[in-house]
Parts: C-alpha cells; sequence; structure tokens
C-alpha cells in the first residue's frame, strides 16, 4: 500500500456499482493475477455485492461452476418470479401491436371494435374467416375471450356476445402453420430478462415442452436452443412435410429480445408465434410494463 494505493480502483468501481444498479444484473470485476487485486478492494467489494475475481484461472473456474448452477436452476424454475406476484399495467392488443411492430414483429392485419355489431362489421371489411378476441383480457383462451375461424357477420356478432368484454380486436385468421410456438421474456430480479422457446397455443401447458436462455441472448444460442424442443421435428419438417421458415422465426425472437432491451418491460409473451412456410406471424402478443416503461 505504501507504493500502490488502492485510489486507481475507485473509477472501475463507480463504473460497474452503477451498471448493477441500473441492470439489476450480478457484476464482479478481475484482477488477472491473485495478488493484484488489494484486500481492502476485495472487501469492499464484497460489502457492495460485487463479486471479486482474483486470478484469471480461478475466475474461469469459478464462473464455469457458476454458469453450470444456474443453468440447472433455470431447468427447474425457468421463471423464477411468478407473474402474477409482480405489479404492473397490461397493454390491450391494440397497444401491444404498436410496441411490436416497429421492431419488425409480423402481426395478422387486425381492427378494433367497441361493440359486438361493429366487430362484425370490422370482420366483413377484413374478409372472412377471421378471429375474435376480447380486449383488456391478459389469458384470452382461458376467460373465453377468443373465438377462432369465424365465417360470417352472424358467428362474429354471437361470439362477441359471449365474450367478457367490451371492446374488440377483429383479426384476420392466420392459416397455413405447421406449429404454434410461444416466445415469451419475463423480467427476474435474481438474473435480468430469462427468454423462453416453448410450444406455443393450447400445448404450452400440456406438453411443457421449454427451452430458457439469458437475454440478450446471441442468435446461434437460440438456433441450438430452438433445436432442442420437441416441437423442432415439425419446424424443421416431419415426414417429408415443408420446414417452417427458421430464419423468420429467429428473426421475431431477435426482434423481441430487441424491444425488451429499448422497452424495460416487465413480460413480454407472444403465444402464439404460428410457423410455416415463408412465415412466422404473431398470433397474439402480451405486454405488461411497470411505472418506468420507456
Amino acid at each position: 500500500p505504501d507504493r500502490c494505493g488502492a485510489a486507481d480502483w475507485d473509477k472501475v468501481i463507480g463504473a460497474v456499482a452503477r451498471t448493477k444498479a441500473a441492470t439489476g444484473r450480478p457484476m464482479a470485476i478481475l484482477g488477472s493475477l491473485v495478488e493484484t487485486m488489494p484486500e481492502d478492494v476485495a472487501l469492499r467489494l464484497v460489502a457492495m455485492g460485487i463479486v471479486p475475481f482474483a486470478g484469471l484461472p480461478e475466475a474461469i473456474e469459478a464462473m464455469g461452476a457458476a454458469a453450470k448452477l444456474g443453468e440447472a436452476r433455470l431447468a427447474q424454475e425457468p421463471l423464477l418470479l411468478p407473474t402474477q406476484e409482480i405489479s404492473g399495467h397490461t397493454l390491450t392488443g391494440v397497444e401491444a401491436r404498436a410496441e411490436l411492430i416497429p421492431y419488425g414483429l409480423r402481426m395478422p392485419a387486425s381492427a378494433r371494435a367497441d361493440s359486438p355489431a361493429a366487430a362484425a362489421d370490422l370482420a366483413a371489411e377484413l374478409g372472412f374467416p377471421v378471429v375474435l378476441k376480447g380486449e383488456g383480457i391478459a389469458h384470452k383462451t382461458e376467460a373465453k375471450a377468443v373465438a377462432l375461424n369465424l365465417a360470417s357477420k352472424a358467428e362474429v356478432e354471437a361470439a362477441a356476445r359471449k365474450m367478457p368484454a367490451q371492446d374488440f380486436s377483429v383479426e384476420e385468421m392466420i392459416l397455413g402453420a405447421q406449429a404454434e410456438l410461444l416466445v415469451g421474456v419475463v423480467r427476474d430480479p435474481a438474473h435480468g430478462y430469462v427468454l423462453t422457446l416453448a410450444a406455443g397455443g393450447t400445448l404450452t401447458e400440456l406438453l411443457e415442452d421449454s427451452a430458457c436462455l439469458l437475454v440478450p441472448a446471441p442468435r446461434e444460442d437460440v438456433a441450438k436452443a430452438l433445436r432442442s424442443l420437441k416441437l423442432a421435428r415439425l419446424l424443421y419438417g416431419y415426414r417429408g412435410a415443408p420446414a417452417a421458415d427458421i430464419e423468420a422465426i429467429l428473426d421475431t425472437v431477435m426482434a423481441v429480445q430487441a424491444y425488451v432491451a429499448a422497452a424495460r418491460p416487465l413480460e413480454v409473451e407472444i403465444n402464439p408465434l404460428m410457423c410455416g412456410p415463408g412465415m412466422a406471424i404473431a398470433a397474439d402478443a402480451l405486454i405488461r410494463i411497470g411505472e418506468n416503461h420507456v
């Protein structure tokens, strides 16, 4: 200490502490040699919740162990903080579309109606068949707030009157999909944002087929996770069927991550992402935002 004071560490420690506070992500500082980091600096870092790594080989070994522990934990608890315990505001379907489309997501043509009769008129303008959704409802299937393949104005109006909603979204029916995916990102206070890829639609809970990655996940890691799903056989062409547009699916996942990085929502869920030859279309989107939404 009489020759090399610890003051030179202060700028680095300050920058890392600010980054940790801004992102909520775990942070560490690495001294390349065991003796490089002074003991008083290491103790300060521990008190601040920053991991002090002393020595490059030791740091690599520790990070490898932490990564394996993290993978095991994510495999058991992909969404570590239950969604219902996070306070926030759920955007309407129209609002969610406005948030996501600028980032490159493909979504079906849609219009909003404030009555069953207006929904029927809009359906005729869009062209049948259509999908009808009740607005302001997070999980529409469970709430019976979604009706598929409606082929006439009468069917649309009748379906709307049965839904627990006052406003409605009328959308074109996506045909020709080979598989449905769920693409979700949730904010976890321990890990930051966690990306989940899973079988989508009504099969999400039934198949329990999912893979999880930390955000931001590189495109190649997303592709590897996609191939790990049981559903991948349908995506890559099952028993001679044409393959889905894998690049379009990856584009969608990367677009969702770009939105998350920019807007910092509490949760984003695309379910289902309709996947088929030449298409990956987000048929429904849920976004929950907090007070500091950008």
